[in-house]
This record gives structure tokens, C-alpha cells and sequence, in this order.
């Protein structure tokens, strides 16, 4: 039994030092499990960290984007909604900007339509008339070249008639032809000093007729013996028959360029007859190419009506009071604007 007792004793201190050296490990790896957890976790939070930032930089980068674009859209409107709600006075400091900037452009070679010519420029003083007559000799009686003439029906004919522009052409064209009236030599001195004043409405309006002229041509046709005849009278009586009409020309040879009576009469008088439904067609040509001498005729009685009242007055003041006479002007103007319009209804 003592044996036993010293057995048990020496052998506590063993096995107190084998349940020590059996714990310590457990303890070591329980405590290096722990530092390895610690390890562990310390690096993923920063790395939380930065996924955080970067998703809060990227979302503060998009934002910014979005301001900037909406800016940008905003800078691009304001020019168009100002334009659409500026100012009168704005508007007019944007055209002068505008006009300036035009004038530094360089200017397109167009060529300025002659109507704009005769609105600008005055009428001539009687010192000017005076002196074209004292410089140019008396006009011969041959009539008009063919190159005149293609070249007034190269000039563009204007479609609207009863317009304020078209009314002031034909106030310088009837001057014109009052004042041929009182002068002969008047439409020649123009051609000479290539008037700006007066040509350009006259070869507008001629243009203009022969437009139409042609327009009837398209629904009748001449031979060239009875358009020939046509051309030469400026007088035409018709005599209405069964199924025709007889179709009588006279009266005095004038030349077509100066609008002279001719000394000798080159043709004699001649008559035909025509359709009854293209009868109209023949004295609506008739008419529209003796238009001009027509109203020549007409300025030549108006001014010989003045000069009968009163002796004393001058060239000037003689073609003053024609054109004084605005009744007369009107009336004038209406039979031209008749003129063209009958023959656009029935050519159409």
C-alpha cells in the first residue's frame, strides 16, 4: 500500500504536466486560430473601403456628367429662345449686326433689274431735254432694226399688272411719249444718250406686249402677207358678215422706232376676210402691235388741247400738266391693263 501511495504521488506530477503539455497546444492553436481571424479580417475592411469609395466616386462622376450635358444643352437653347423673345430694339441691333455682316460678304454678280433704275432715278431737269434735242439731228424714217427688237423682248415680263411698281412705269412711258409728242426727235435722243430714265420702262412695256403678242399667235396663225399688212396700218375696220368678218387696213404709215408719220405711203390700203370666231383673234393682234402709236395719238391730242388754251407755255411746263391730269392718266393705264388682260382671257 505505501508502494502504491508513492506510486500515485510521483505519478500526479506527471500526469499534471501531461494534461499541461496536452492543453498548451489546444491553447497555442486556439490563439493563433484567433490572430489569423484578426489577420484576416483587418485587410478585408479596407478593402470594403474602398469598394465603398469607389462606387460613391463613380456615382459623384456621373452626377457632374449630367450637370455638365444639361449645360451644355441649356447654353445651346438660350440663343434660339432669345432669338425667338428678343426685343424689338434687340431685333433691330441683330439686323444692323446682320447688315454689316453682309456688307463684308462680297456682293453676287446679279445684274439689277432696270425697273429698280427707273424708281430710282429723278426726272430729268428741262436743261437736260433741251440739250439732247440741240445734240442730236432729226431721226431718218426707217423703221426699227431687228436687233432693237430682239433685244427689248429679251427683257422678263412681269406677270402682275395692277401693281404700284407697273403704274409708275407706265407714268414715265406715257411722259415719255408726251414729250414725243411735243418733239420728234425726243425717242431718238434717248436711244443716243442711252437714257436710264425713260428706255428701260419703254422697252419693258414693249416687251410685254410682244409676249402677248405671241400668246395670240398660238391660236391663230397669219400668213405672212396679211401679218404683214397687220404691221403696216395702224387703222382697222371690220364688217361683220354671214360666216366672215371683212377686215379693212388704212390710215397713215408711221415708223415704228420714232413713231413719225412716214412722208410716202409704201403700201396701199388692204381688205380680207377671216372667220367669224377668229376674227377677234386678228384685231387683238391688230391691237397690241400698234399699242404704242395708239397712245401716242392720244398724248398728241391731250397736249394739242393745252397749247390751244394757252400759247404762252413751254415744252416743261406742257408735260407738267399732263401728268397733272391724273384722270386722264388713269384712263389711260386702264385701257392698257384691258388691253392685256382680254388678250390673256381668250389666248388661255
Amino acid at each position: 500500500p505505501e508502494r502504491a501511495a508513492k506510486m500515485e504521488r510521483l505519478e500526479r506530477p506527471e500526469r499534471l504536466a501531461k494534461m499541461e503539455r496536452a492543453e498548451r497546444p489546444a491553447k497555442m492553436e486556439r490563439a493563433e486560430r484567433l490572430a489569423k481571424a484578426e489577420r484576416m479580417e483587418k485587410p478585408e475592411r479596407p478593402a470594403k473601403m474602398e469598394r465603398l469609395e469607389r462606387s460613391e466616386r463613380a456615382a459623384k462622376a456621373e452626377r457632374l456628367d449630367k450637370a455638365e450635358r444639361s449645360l451644355r444643352v441649356e447654353k445651346a437653347e438660350k440663343p434660339e429662345r432669345i432669338s425667338k423673345l428678343e426685343k424689338p430694339a434687340r431685333g433691330e441691333k441683330t439686323a444692323k449686326v446682320k447688315k454689316s455682316e453682309k456688307m463684308e460678304t462680297p456682293p453676287k454678280a446679279t445684274p439689277k433689274p432696270r425697273q429698280k433704275q427707273a424708281k430710282a432715278k429723278a426726272e430729268p431737269p428741262p436743261k437736260k431735254r433741251k440739250r439732247w434735242l440741240k445734240e442730236v439731228p432729226s431721226s431718218s424714217d426707217s423703221d426699227s432694226s431687228p436687233d432693237q427688237q430682239s433685244e427689248e423682248e429679251r427683257v422678263p415680263v412681269g406677270r402682275v399688272l395692277n401693281t404700284r411698281a407697273m403704274k409708275e412705269m407706265y407714268r414715265s412711258y406715257v411722259e415719255m411719249l408726251v414729250s414725243t409728242a411735243l418733239d420728234p426727235d425726243m425717242i431718238q435722243a434717248l436711244e443716243d444718250t442711252s437714257d436710264e430714265l425713260y428706255l428701260p420702262p419703254m422697252r419693258k412695256l414693249d416687251a410685254i406686249l410682244n409676249e402677248h403678242k405671241k400668246k395670240v399667235l398660238k391660236r391663230v396663225t397669219l400668213t405672212s402677207s396679211i401679218q404683214e399688212a397687220l404691221h403696216t396700218f395702224p387703222q382697222l375696220h371690220t364688217e361683220p358678215g354671214e360666216s366672215t368678218v371683212k377686215m379693212k387696213l388704212g390710215g397713215e404709215q408711221y415708223n415704228r422706232k420714232t413713231l413719225n408719220k412716214l412722208k410716202k405711203n409704201v403700201s396701199k390700203p388692204q381688205e380680207f376676210k377671216v372667220e367669224t370666231e377668229k376674227s377677234l383673234f386678228y384685231s387683238l393682234y391688230h391691237s397690241l402691235h400698234h399699242y404704242k402709236y395708239h397712245t401716242f395719238l392720244r398724248c398728241k391730242e391731250e397736249t394739242d388741247a393745252i397749247e390751244e388754251q394757252s400759247d404762252d407755255l413751254g415744252q416743261e411746263e406742257v408735260v407738267q400738266q399732263c401728268m397733272r391730269n391724273q384722270p386722264w392718266l388713269e384712263k389711260l393705264f386702264d385701257s392698257f391693263t384691258d388691253l392685256l388682260t382680254q388678250a390673256q382671257t381668250k389666248c388661255a
